[in-house]
């Protein structure tokens, strides 16, 4: 995701983007370390943000 992490914060913002995320449970923080440091240059809180998407239903998160 580092890779593409410009690219994929746009989608990520847009409303009627779905993140699916299913495999071992390390994988979460990934998504963190791509995507925080965009959120707060946004003026965003991280924690407040991932809990929107969620309410959203537009997070999706299967690990184990």
């Amino acid at each position: 995701m580092m890779q593409y992490a410009d690219d994929l914060w746009e989608l990520v913002k847009d409303p009627k983007t779905h993140v699916y995320m299913c495999g071992l449970k390390g994988m979460e923080s990934g998504f963190a370390e791509c995507f925080q440091e965009r959120v707060e240059a946004e003026g965003m809180n991280y924690t407040e943000f991932l809990k929107k998407m969620k309410k959203d239903k537009r997070y999706h998160v299967e690990v184990y």
